[in-house]
């Protein structure tokens, strides 16, 4: 997690930046701004239709919030944060520190506890590295209507609502900055983990990617995320965070990667590699986001020669370029008493591109991406196509490189098969008078 009391290695990084944009003969402040998304850049608000939640069981949400600026104890880091929502899995009640479990039953209703959970590091946790908010209600809005205005009163009950919910079970604290005669929960929660680790909409703006996985893949990421805090927990060593190494989305991309979704990155590097293998959280968002939707799904050579979607297919029969890979925003609660909502997202790109903004406003922008019927619809023919151009005369000199060569293809060709398949099912039953299958 990115906090306001910067570490001296993002200081310094920082400073390297701004002089390596310098001696490109870029203004500083205009090489700055380039970096920050503006209000009138991004769509605020994409959601998907509730009914995707009655034809995906299991999927995951990464999402970047935009930097916060409190009107009473003042702004976040820059870069922002970054989170996960797990459909399907849900908080262990059970164990004494935060873990995860499947949830009970495969839930419709985004609000349901059982739906899933979100899951948020905080740089202050000091025996584990994640906690866990039950149910989209809590994680996003705080338990509050979406349309809701956000007062004190609000504020300090929603304090309460997660403390009752467990979520700080057998959590214990660094010292985090505060001005309070003496620390507690309750003042950790309203200063350094409250519209970070959940009720994100209380100051920020949420931009995620989402991507339904397989059953067998949430098991992994869940082992993987329960691991981590068993380390930490049951260890000698402390959880320490690192802006460079090991911050929330080294975490979040790792437990993806768990699940060959895409290439894990490494929290063991020295700091000088580290500067040029960045985790910033508006960047994680895109990279998904476009892999869901615009990944090499269409030639096969490059699904085989890369180890991880060939390892999925294989392992999982399963591709990260897919129907169902849909982006959303969800926008800062706008009539707010305690926060700033003027929306601050940055990215880390070349001053002289915008190439990662310009992606990220042309996926919102395209309905493809954001409305499951026409998802669907394009996917279906993505399907087609590649079936329809399929060419096994030609395949003679191909398979000259080897059996498993051979065998992942006819795999892969089946696993086309049943997408497409699969998306015509989806389809029937949003059925002909939904506006989604028009």
């Amino acid at each position: 997690m990115y906090q306001r009391a910067s570490t001296d290695g993002l200081r310094a990084l920082t400073a390297i930046l701004i002089a390596v944009l310098a001696l490109a003969g870029s203004a500083c402040d205009r090489a700055k701004e380039r970096m920050v998304a503006s209000q009138d850049e991004i769509i605020l608000e994409r959601r998907p239709d509730p009914v995707y939640d009655q034809l995906y069981p299991y999927y995951v949400e990464l999402c970047a919030v935009s930097q916060f600026r409190s009107k009473v104890t003042g702004a976040g880091g820059v870069p922002g944060h970054a989170v996960m929502y797990l459909k399907g899995a849900c908080n262990d009640e059970a164990s004494p520190y935060p873990q995860l479990r499947r949830c009970r039953r495969v839930a419709t209703d985004p609000y349901d506890p059982e739906h899933g959970a979100g899951v948020s590091v905080n740089r202050w946790f000091r025996n584990v590295n994640w906690i866990a908010t039950p149910g989209q209600a809590l994680f996003y809005e705080g338990g509050l209507s979406p349309d809701a205005r956000l007062t004190r009163a609000q504020f300090d009950a929603t304090i309460r609502k997660l403390i009752d919910a467990g979520v700080y079970r057998g959590v214990e604290l660094h010292d985090y900055p505060t001005d309070a005669d003496e620390r507690s929960l309750e003042d950790f929660i309203g200063r350094s983990s409250l519209a970070t680790d959940h009720a994100l909409r209380f100051a920020r703006s949420v931009f995620c990617a989402r991507m339904p996985i397989t059953e067998a893949m949430l098991g992994d990421v869940i082992d993987f995320l329960n691991e981590l805090n068993h380390e930490f927990a049951t260890g000698e060593a402390d959880y320490e965070w690192s802006g460079l190494s090991d911050n929330c989305v080294h975490t979040l991309r790792n437990s993806l990667a768990a699940a060959s979704i895409w290439a894990p990155t490494s929290v063991r590097v020295i700091k000088l590699r580290q500067l040029f293998n960045l985790a910033i959280p508006a960047n994680e968002f895109v990279n998904l986001a476009r892999l869901g939707a615009e990944g090499p799904l269409e030639d096969y050579g490059k699904v085989y020669d890369d180890s991880i979607r060939r390892d999925a297919l294989v392992e999982f029969d399963w591709l990260p370029t897919r129907h169902g890979a849909l982006v959303k925003t969800l926008p800062v609660f706008a009539e707010n008493d305690l926060y700033d909502t003027t929306l601050r997202l940055f990215v880390l790109q070349s001053p002289f591109r915008r190439g990662q903004m310009e992606h990220a406003v042309r996926l919102l922008s395209d309905e493809r991406f954001v409305d499951v019927g026409a998802n669907l619809r394009h996917f279906e023919q993505v399907y087609a196509r590649i079936l329809a151009e399929r060419d096994d005369e030609g395949f003679g000199i191909a398979s000259l490189r080897g059996d498993r060569y051979r065998r992942v293809r006819r795999r892969y060709y089946a696993y086309i098969e049943k997408q497409k398949a699969e998306t015509q099912d989806l389809l029937a039953r949003l059925g002909p008078e939904s506006p989604q299958s028009r």
